[in-house]
């Protein structure tokens, strides 16, 4: 076929298109066509006559499954009526969420991102004091197998590395702390003078 008589039935595919509406029906593939128009037209030659013919193919294509497609963008009260897969799924989301936000009280607000950040750094230079007051009070004439030792210097190598997960790994420590010192806490069964622990 000839190139230039290509090259017009591209042009005249595209405009009729494109009055038609075909990238508010298709934006992704309207894109698509838009982008191979543009790089047939950087081309020239043997690569050139390719991309046409791909382009031609391609706005055939999208014309064919426009044409096959229902009218609703002509009918703005059908289209209204109904809803998008999308605004669907959105609905649905806010209808299983809405019981959780009714716990909330009705002066909440979420925390602003400035606030979140500001608890973030005070929460990392917290573990940083921490570690460095666990190294700076080590044991001095500890071996280099002391256990002792192997923490603090996987703690400082972690404070090197990520300190993102030396904040979490402290973050677990405190709560195993926490849970340790609970379980101590909890009284011990009292013994009768004869040894055995009262019922």
């Amino acid at each position: 076929m000839n190139p230039v008589t290509v090259q017009s039935d591209i042009e005249a595919l595209q405009l009729s298109l494109q009055a038609r509406g075909a990238a508010q029906w298709d934006a992704v593939g309207w894109h698509y066509l838009q982008v191979l128009a543009e790089r047939s037209h950087a081309q020239s030659g043997a690569a050139q006559s390719l991309l046409h013919d791909k382009l031609l193919q391609a706005l055939q294509n999208f014309k064919s499954r426009m044409d096959a497609a229902p009218r609703l963008q002509h009918n703005p009260e059908h289209s209204r009526s109904t809803p998008s897969p999308l605004a669907t799924l959105l609905n649905d989301i806010a209808q299983q969420a809405a019981p959780t936000q009714t716990d909330k009280p009705s002066n909440w607000r979420p925390e602003s991102p400035c606030v979140q950040q500001f608890r973030q750094q005070l929460g990392k230079l917290r573990v940083q004091k921490q570690v460095s007051q666990a190294i700076a009070q080590a044991p001095q004439n500890a071996g280099p197998i002391n256990s002792h030792m192997l923490v603090l210097r996987s703690l400082g190598l972690m404070r090197d590395i990520s300190p993102d997960y030396l904040s979490r790994f402290m973050g677990y420590i405190d709560t195993l702390l926490c849970l340790d010192e609970a379980g101590q806490g909890k009284a011990a069964p009292k013994k009768t003078t004869s040894g055995k622990p009262e019922k």
